[in-house]
């Protein structure tokens, strides 16, 4: 009796040291080991964070030095357009041009005449065609120059004939070349009602 009694004592602290062992696993270990993986995801989610926020600063002064270039480039173009406060004033600013390096190219300008301006989203378009006659080399002469000039220019077409089949090397060239100005520039500003002068009596 006292043998049963003994092994069943056994059995018991065995079975209370199961569940303590369950228990233990059930609500501390598997606990621990959950937290533990969280943590750890959390670690890496937290270091590709890190890193990406790394990169973006690393990059930080090589962004400031594009955005710095562009700015210088963009001013510079604003250096390059035509001077006048509208098209009309610019067209007549661009014939001075031109009328002035054919003038210095050895070259006469026979016609001039504006043509109709061209939005180009933050700039207008100002073109003109002028019709001109002179030597080959003088008309080249004339082109290197209009490349060169300070203010930005581009030639959309390009016409040549020869003056007299008695002087092969005399040519006619009609050009269509455009300058630019700001495309805010282009709107007149309105005049007040207070300003009793705006309006001219006869």
């Amino acid at each position: 009796m006292a043998g049963l009694k003994r092994r069943e004592r056994w059995l018991l602290a065995a079975a209370v040291l199961i569940g303590a062992v369950v228990l233990g696993d059930l609500y501390v270990v598997e606990p621990l080991a959950t937290k533990d993986r969280e943590t750890r995801e959390l670690i890496i989610a937290r270091q590709g964070l890190l890193s990406r926020q790394e990169r973006l600063v690393a990059r930080r002064a090589q962004y400031a030095a594009d955005l710095a270039a562009l700015e210088g480039e963009v001013a510079r173009y604003r250096d390059r357009l035509l001077p006048g406060d509208h098209a009309s004033l610019a067209a007549a600013e661009l014939q001075k041009l031109v009328k002035a390096t054919a003038q210095e190219a050895g070259i006469e300008v026979r016609s001039e005449r504006i043509l109709p301006i061209t939005d180009r989203g933050a700039f207008t378009e100002v073109p003109i065609e002028v019709t001109l006659a002179g030597p080959i080399r003088a008309l080249a002469t004339l082109l290197a120059r209009l490349d060169a000039a300070p203010v930005m220019l581009t030639i959309s077409d390009v016409k040549l004939r020869v003056v007299s089949v008695t002087a092969p090397r005399e040519l006619s060239a009609t050009l269509a070349l455009a300058g630019y100005i700001p495309a805010a520039s282009n709107a007149r500003p309105r005049p007040s009602p207070a300003e009793p002068g705006s309006r001219r009596g006869a």
